[in-house]
């Protein structure tokens, strides 16, 4: 009987801005009794591992699971070990296929009380209804889920330790210090490691993000956590570039160093993927970041944390690179990240990533890679169970073929995403020239 894969919740892809070091988990985390764990089903794991890392803040001791949809059937009576299953369905469906809804009333089968909540992806009108008569709780479609109201929900319907969605860290820490010259609106999202805030400037005339690292040691924060900071801000601070965020200003306080950047209120390009794109916008979208990159390469640095929720969309649809907290000079030794440490996250990380090795700007180039390949399908390249299979397909995998209207971007994205780094594009620059001359050439055209 196969077990979930653990969700190993590290500052991920749940707070844009805070980048996330991977720790590949050695098994599956033991059980820690009934009412304690919450299981995420759904067959893209980016977007199980995504969400446990969105709902993790809101309840500390809570141990989050991710499977399979085959998988979740497949724990049979082990469900009973849950106090709730959070399935993410695809209800555009096949015709004449089973609806995707059929697996709520399998799960309710096995366990008559499990609390089972659906998050849809391509629904309509009628989903949510559709969903409450198979037996769930609650239906989201999945790129509008309010996850306050999903907490309580799930709280209603599951035994869940009692922990205020409001504090999901201790009082101490919870409280926002004091940044002159700025008043906090709300939070947007927090990680173990930072605090977002949406909050008003007293010199300019919009809103703009705080973004709040505490201090954690009583005399201040360490040499290691100071440098990584400052690297951020003068990095953006120096760039001067439409698609690199812009940077307010920043500052070390008694009890925090912050930064005050600009506010993107139309989300990430994450979110943005949750509806299909036309390759117009593909092309448009990959561009622009190609753009930002080759600005932060000629700077000397390397982002090593390039992902859809690290880029931003603004209202007139351009794009904007953010979190520079994993940026670094390009092979130059650093005190920040050791050698044979790796940073990143998981899906698109490159092979030298991956084996530890100093990064250049081809680590960039490859995460482009699997960027591109997201865009045109809507899928990743190397998609797995656990992260340590993802890893080992970036390794050793091939790239896998572009569907029949895309081909012309074959052999551009087989050199992006290619193992050695020697065999990628030399450059931004050079890859830019590439896409140029493929996206002119004509569609391939359908035999039949």
């Amino acid at each position: 009987m196969s077990q979930p894969a653990t969700a190993v919740v590290t500052g991920s892809e749940a707070a844009p801005a805070v980048p996330a070091t991977v720790v590949p988990p050695a098994a599956p985390v033991a059980a820690s009794g009934p009412g304690q764990r919450l299981l995420i089903a759904g067959d893209d794991v980016a977007i199980r591992l995504h969400l446990a890392d969105l709902l993790s803040p809101h309840w500390a001791g809570v141990t989050f699971n991710t499977a399979s949809l085959r998988g979740v059937i497949d724990l049979d009576s082990k469900l009973k070990e849950y106090a709730g299953v959070i399935l993410i369905l695809d209800l555009a469906g096949v015709p004449g296929a089973p609806s995707p809804l059929t697996l709520v009333g399998e799960l309710r089968a096995i366990s008559r009380t499990l609390p089972v909540t659906v998050l849809g992806r391509g629904g309509h009108e009628r989903s949510a209804i559709d969903a409450l008569r198979a037996g769930a709780i609650d239906y989201w479609p999945l790129h509008t889920v309010d996850f306050p109201e999903l907490v309580r929900a799930l709280k209603a319907h599951a035994p869940l330790p009692k922990v205020s969605v409001a504090t999901p860290v201790p009082p101490a820490e919870s409280e926002l210090p004091t940044i002159v010259g700025y008043k906090p609106i709300k939070e947007l999202c927090r990680s173990n490691r930072a605090l977002l805030f949406l909050a008003t400037s007293e010199e300019v005339s919009e809103s703009v993000v705080l973004k709040i690292h505490r201090h954690r040691a009583v005399d201040g924060f360490s040499d290691v956590e100071r440098e990584r900071f400052l690297r951020e801000c003068r990095l953006l601070s120096q760039m001067n570039h439409r698609s690199i965020a812009y940077v307010y200003d920043f500052g070390i306080t008694d009890e925090c160093h912050w930064l005050a950047l600009e506010y993107f209120p139309c989300g990430s390009l994450k979110a943005r993927l949750a509806h299909p794109l036309a390759e117009a916008e593909t092309l448009g979208y990959v561009r622009q970041v190609a753009e930002a990159l080759g600005a932060i390469h000629e700077a000397g640095f390397v982002h090593r944390d390039l992902k859809p929720s690290n880029v931003m969309l603004r209202a007139d649809d351009s794009l904007a690179l953010i979190d520079f907290g994993l940026a670094r000079p390009a092979l130059r030794d650093s005190a920040v990240t050791a050698r044979n440490v790796r940073v990143g996250s998981p899906s698109y990380m490159a092979p030298e990533q991956i084996e530890g090795l100093p990064p250049d700007h081809r680590c960039d180039l490859y995460a482009l890679g699997v960027l591109f390949y997201e865009l045109l399908t809507g899928s990743l390249p190397f998609n797995a169970e656990t992260v340590p299979e993802i890893l080992a397909l970036h390794l050793r995998a091939r790239p896998p073929r572009l569907p029949k209207p895309y081909a012309r971007y074959q052999p551009l994205l087989d050199s992006l995403l290619a193992k050695r780094p020697p065999d990628r594009p030399a450059s931004a620059a050079a890859f830019l020239e590439a896409l140029a001359a493929a996206g002119a050439a004509p569609p391939e055209r359908s035999k039949s």
